[in-house]
């Protein structure tokens, strides 16, 4: 059995061997929703995160402001601590809070003075990241260093924003415009000193159990939550949590591993660094946040022959030598601490490393300066080292504090003894008593990627389906697609190389044209041209021009051969790919670059330093070409090209690995998917997945192949992987081209098999049946009731506003000279240097416009648009010719949310362009068929015996039609059918393995309750 694991979709397939024959038992796919937002992909659970956060701060503001309407009413400020009890019409608060300073105030103004300071109380930042200093990268801090300038020539904010020409006109902040933002401090100060202006004025209100009860309320902000709890278990060490990512341990630990990997050579020879030179680069540890090559070359004093490998000599100033960048130093964490305690203070607590890395710990996980406080004190710190950190924390000298290693600091302090004698990252686990490849056991369900965790589960799922109906197989074998476990920043990545190299492609593509005289005529002629382009058109192990005529596929006096031979690497990569002459290909046979030339120390040193010169090249290609050790790593980079070694897949292959009795035999294997596009092409099976078109590949809308790629991961056997191996081997023995095409299938007749088969699988898609997202759109709009009903106003940006909406403009005739502003400035091009002014002289940015949408949701005054149909119940009637006719009944998020509103569900069924108070009503004369979800499986006949079958993926409200997508595609879609006059309309249920059964009726439930 095999499975093709992808983000939205697990294809399957089992097939039965009998010695060199065999046959496709059974296959499908399966697909369902990831858990994120299709344009966004922004996880869904982050969604919910924000809108519950959301709702949280908004809870707790009305909280607050009732709390101090109350304490106001108490006190003798307000009459009653209803909200009304707040409105002072007449009372300016920005004046008041200017002229508090100055006179004293009645009860009425005093009142408002602090409601208006208690709605708007400023910024407070809750993270030790980030300080309330100006920062360069944020536009809010900067704006409120700026009014913090302007603020130094007044009293106070309100003074400042009463009497400031740059403030008068306007006092709140507008989209991406943070200039009246205000720091929660300065708003504290300005209550502080009217309390005490007020009584120096002889304000008997203004006592100070009433401003410390007002602030308390005003101004209290709950810390953010520690997160120390939530660190995961250490491998080596399970009673011990996993240390910080920035703790002195752990970055030497990761610096000393680095090291005694590290290789230095010439041409000729290789080393690695000695137990003296790791001392000395280890030396000083912290005294900088990295380490670059260059920096470690001046250190062990390496001649400027020698060469870090790997490592091109224009990129030493540039690497760290842990991290890629120099600018994500590998001690930033030591760094950081030892600059706050100073040296003396640093070198003392290196005789207790345990020290650093629990001071690490505590700035990592910890968020509020209070417990942090805390937990410094309970270290047992020398004097002055937890004022200097607190010190420092304030300074924002700790703000990459962030994150846990994958072992704890215990364990780090165990292996960095071995390490620093030399030996290599499992040499010093062994000595420290650990299984360098010990990995603790990982449940799906303590995953921290939703996309993978969704993924991972949903194949479990159906391998259980298979497994009950087929048994359990002798093995299974398991693709997972490349963005499966990857975050969706990683995978908007990986799709934005795709888009570039597709570009490249198209490019490369004219280039082709235009040196070798005619279009290419497949991937073969491009693979072969790119290579003669990277090589700068010649030949690397002869140093001989290839003339471009040579370059087209069907010319063998070159060919393209794998540096480090496919038979013992298992890489088809494009970076273990050369095209060279069919003689040096023949000479080469199957070694390395360096075993074929090792003997003649000048063609050796000529070929690598033809290699050196490429700089377009990338340096792990270049490491292929010089590889000279490479008995010691060709089955490890076998092992790697053959099998995929992502933590999703060992996850997966983990769980699937218990199904089996202990028996000493290996059952369950992962297959990467380069290979099983390579296996796909060379049996003639790729016209299947994908179409070729004038400007190359592209795939087709069809899930089905998700089931052959399953069909070609699971005949890809051990057996098969032989037979390959011997094919590349003799090819090489040979010295001749060898590649995947025209493979041996893995049994006669197999591609016939695969294509008369392949039209009937049946795609199983997940039905969506809970009521999930958003009960109604974000944007709220302004409902005003007017003569002919409720009217529906939305704000609309300048820069989208057409002539023709200035119609539409809010009360129109009142607003006649900003009406005129916008129509100037439109006629005018719309000059974003010179934006409309209101007539106060305010540059306007958005403007209320009528519309012509109905009160879809009703939300705290306003409207909303509905969310997204969550189902459709079906009922029928006969019509007086005693044929049937159907009635669809809308069902939104917002009814099933609101029970008090909803307590049955909506009975009114939807006629075509008719308003909904008009919609007759589901009575006891309606029978209840059943309902339809997102991707119900459905079968409809129209009047003149047209059939259409696929899953039902919507309804137009409007005019009461279904949209049905094929089984197979998703982009191939029936819209536009009317329910009403359907001849037939039929349900069912498709399973996991892409069984269908007829589903006859349902009963109608709302909230779980049976309500037929």
């Amino acid at each position: 059995m095999a499975v093709d694991l992808g983000i939205a979709s697990c294809g399957w397939a089992l097939i039965e061997e009998n010695g060199e024959d065999g046959r496709i038992f059974a296959w499908g796919v399966r697909t369902f929703d990831a858990p994120e937002t299709a344009k966004e992909r922004t996880p869904t659970n982050q969604l919910r995160r924000q809108h519950r956060g959301l709702r949280r701060v908004i809870r707790r503001r009305r909280q607050r402001m009732a709390a101090i309407r109350e304490l106001l009413t108490t006190c003798g400020l307000l009459p009653n601590d209803a909200k009304t009890g707040l409105a002072r019409p007449g009372l300016d608060p920005w004046q008041l809070r200017a002229v508090a300073l100055d006179r004293r105030l009645d009860g009425d103004e005093l009142a408002a003075v602090l409601v208006h300071i208690a709605k708007h109380r400023g910024f407070r930042s809750n993270s030790k990241r980030q300080t309330n200093a100006a920062a360069e990268d944020s536009k809010m801090l900067g704006a409120i260093e700026a009014s913090r300038q302007h603020l130094i020539q007044y009293r106070s904010v309100g003074e400042m924003f009463a009497k400031n020409a740059a403030y008068v006109t306007r006092k709140r902040n507008r989209d991406g415009d943070y200039t009246r933002s205000i720091l929660r401090a300065d708003l504290e100060h300005e209550v502080r000193l009217i309390f005490e202006r007020q009584r120096a004025l002889g304000n008997t209100l203004a006592d100070d159990s009433l401003h410390d009860a007002y602030a308390g309320l005003a101004f209290t902000q709950r810390p953010l939550a520690d997160s120390e709890d939530r660190i995961g278990a250490c491998p080596f060490e399970p009673e011990e949590k996993r240390g910080a990512k920035r703790g002195y341990s752990f970055e030497m630990f990761r610096f000393l591993s680095r090291l005694t990997a590290l290789r230095i050579g010439t041409r000729h020879s290789e080393r690695t660094l000695t137990v003296e030179e790791i001392a000395r680069a280890a030396e000083g540890f912290g005294v900088q946040r990295g380490m670059t090559f260059a920096r470690l070359r001046r250190i062990l004093d390496v001649p400027d022959a020698e060469r870090f490998a790997d490592v091109p000599a224009t990129e030493e100033g540039k690497r760290d030598v842990v991290n890629r960048s120099a600018n994500n130093g590998c001690m930033q964490g030591s760094a950081a601490l030892r600059t706050a305690i100073g040296d003396v203070a640093w070198k003392t607590l290196l005789g207790v490393p345990e020290k650093l890395d629990r001071i690490a710990v505590i700035l990592s996980f910890r968020e509020s300066a209070e417990s942090i406080r805390e937990g410094l004190d309970a270290i047992g710190l020398p004097d002055g080292v937890a004022d200097a950190v607190m010190a420092g924390l304030d300074q924002g000298a700790f703000g990459d504090f962030a994150g846990a290693g994958h072992i704890s600091a215990r364990a780090c302090r165990a292996i960095i003894p071995g390490l620093r004698n030399g030996m290599v990252y499992s040499e010093a686990c062994a000595a420290a008593g650990y299984d360098h490849a010990q990995r603790p056991a990982t449940r799906i369900e303590d995953i921290a990627n939703p996309v993978a965790r969704k993924a991972l589960s949903e194949a479990l799922k159906q391998l259980r389906a298979i497994i009950r109906e087929y048994g359990l197989p002798n093995r299974i074998h398991v693709e997972l697609a490349r963005d499966v476990g990857k975050s969706a920043e990683e995978r908007d990545e990986i799709r934005r190389g795709i888009e570039k190299r597709n570009k490249e492609r198209d490019r490369l593509r004219d280039v082709f044209v235009e040196t070798v005289g005619q279009a290419p005529r497949g991937a073969e002629d491009m693979l072969r041209f790119e290579l003669w382009q990277e090589q700068s058109g010649r030949c690397l192990y002869t140093d001989r021009a290839i003339p471009p005529t040579a370059i087209l596929a069907g010319d063998n006096s070159v060919q393209v051969d794998h540096i480090l031979p496919w038979s013992r690497f298992g890489d088809d990569s494009f970076v273990n790919k050369t095209l060279c002459f069919a003689g040096a290909n023949q000479e080469k046979r199957g070694r390395t670059p360096y075993e074929w030339l090792k003997d003649d120390t000048a063609a050796w040193e000529a070929f690598a330093a033809r290699v050196e010169t490429i700089r377009s090249m990338k340096g792990r290609k270049k490491r292929n070409y010089v590889l000279k050790d490479a008995a010691s790593v060709e089955e490890k980079f076998r092992s790697r090209n053959l099998n995929d070694t992502r933590y999703a897949a060992r996850t997966l292959i983990e769980y699937l690995a218990r199904l089996y009795p202990a028996d000493g035999t290996r059952h369950v294997f992962a297959r990467p998917g380069a290979l099983t596009d390579r296996l796909r092409r060379g049996w003639g099976l790729q016209d299947l997945k994908k179409v070729l078109e004038s400007d190359g590949e592209k795939r087709r809308a069809d899930d089905r192949h998700h089931a052959l790629d399953a069909l070609i991961v699971a005949a890809t056997t051990e057996s098969a992987l032989n037979r390959l191996t011997r094919a590349f081997q003799q090819a090489e023995a040979a010295g001749s081209h060898r590649d995947f095409s025209g493979l041996e299938p893995p049994w006669p007749g197999f591609v016939e098999e695969v294509r008369t088969k392949f039209p009937a699988i049946m795609v199983s898609r997940a039905e969506r049946g809970r009521a999930r997202g958003e009960a109604h759109a974000a944007t709220l709009r302004q409902v005003r009731q007017e003569e002919e009903g409720p009217a529906v106003y939305e704000r609309k940006a300048v820069l989208a506003l057409t002539e023709a909406d200035l119609a539409r403009v809010k009360d129109a005739e009142r607003n006649a000279a900003l009406v005129e502003s916008l129509r100037a400035w439109i006629a005018a091009g719309k000059p974003k240097d010179a934006p409309p002014k209101s007539p106060k002289g305010d540059p306007i940015g958005k403007v209320r416009l009528l519309t012509n949408k109905k009160v879809d949701v009703e939300v705290r005054g306003g409207a909303a648009d509905r969310g997204e149909m969550v189902r459709v119940d079906v009922f029928r009637k006969p019509n007086r010719r005693g044929e049937w006719e159907f009635y669809l009944v809308p069902i939104y998020p917002h009814q099933v949310a609101n029970r008090e509103r909803w307590p049955a569900p909506p009975d009114r069924a939807v006629t075509a362009h008719k308003p909904e108070d008009v919609w007759p009503v589901m009575d006891r004369s309606f029978e209840f068929l059943w309902s339809l979800h997102q991707r119900s499986f459905i079968e409809v006949e129209r009047r003149d015996g047209t059939i259409i079958t696929g899953y039902f993926v919507g309804m137009d409200r409007a005019g009461g039609q279904i949209s049905i997508v094929a089984p197979h595609s998703t982009k191939a879609i029936a819209a536009g059918i009317g329910a009403r006059t359907l001849k037939r309309f039929e349900k069912f249920r498709v399973d996991r393995l892409g069984r269908i059964f007829t589903v006859a009726r349902e009963t109608r439930t709302w909230h779980g309750v049976a309500c037929t």
